[in-house]
């Protein structure tokens, strides 16, 4: 009798420790495969992330070698839409490579009347040979003359035509340029101020 309890209870605790030898196994292979499977999900991202570089360096390589957009190929109103964000440096340079849309004479009236707002010039006929693009540097240049010298600058206005020897156009010249040194300005509004005065005084009295 005694025998026989002692292997009942022999048989309950082998039955037991397979159980749990059984339950370690289980536990022991879902853990294997739980890392199997984080080391492949993370192997399979670093494999897409180096496809995505790839991709990526591919694109900058070919976009590179593609180069500059050629604006002859856009609609006309969109290329010259983004040739008028450029300043008058960058459009010669644009003119090198898009000879027939960087000469544009709207776009160069645009850069002239941004920048010197009002001239006689703009109100009459334009002689033969006239070019927005050749008064912008003829503007420029008297702008630069002024700057240094302000009868001079003036000078050169009126004799390229740009500006009529008449008080009421200089000043509105003046108040629309924006290029123009403010003290240069006053010294010659003192001056002229001065002329005037004289002027005025000699017709008075004679």
């Amino acid at each position: 009798m005694g025998q026989g309890l002692w292997r009942v209870a022999r048989n309950q605790q082998l039955q037991q420790e397979g159980y749990s030898e059984q339950g370690y196994l289980s536990r022991e292979q879902s853990r294997r495969m739980a890392a199997s499977s984080i080391s492949n999900t993370s192997h399979r991202k670093q494999v897409q992330g180096g496809i995505d570089i790839y991709h990526l360096l591919k694109t900058r390589k070919s976009k590179e070698q593609e180069g500059f957009i050629n604006l002859e190929m856009l609609p006309p109103e969109l290329s010259f839409t983004i040739l008028s964000y450029l300043n008058a440096t960058d459009l010669c340079l644009a003119s090198c490579v898009w000879q027939d849309l960087a000469n544009d004479e709207l776009l160069w009236q645009g850069l002239c009347k941004s920048t010197w707002g009002h001239c006689s010039i703009y109100n009459k006929n334009p002689p033969v040979g006239f070019s927005f693009r050749k008064l912008y540097m003829q503007l420029d240049e008297g702008s630069l003359t002024f700057n240094a010298n302000p009868d001079e600058g003036v000078n050169y206005f009126m004799s390229k035509g740009i500006l009529d020897d008449s008080p009421k156009e200089i000043a509105k010249f003046i108040f629309c340029t924006r290029t123009l040194n403010w003290k240069k300005l006053r010294i010659y509004l003192d001056e002229r101020c001065c002329l005037c005065t004289v002027l005025l005084f000699d017709s008075t009295f004679h």
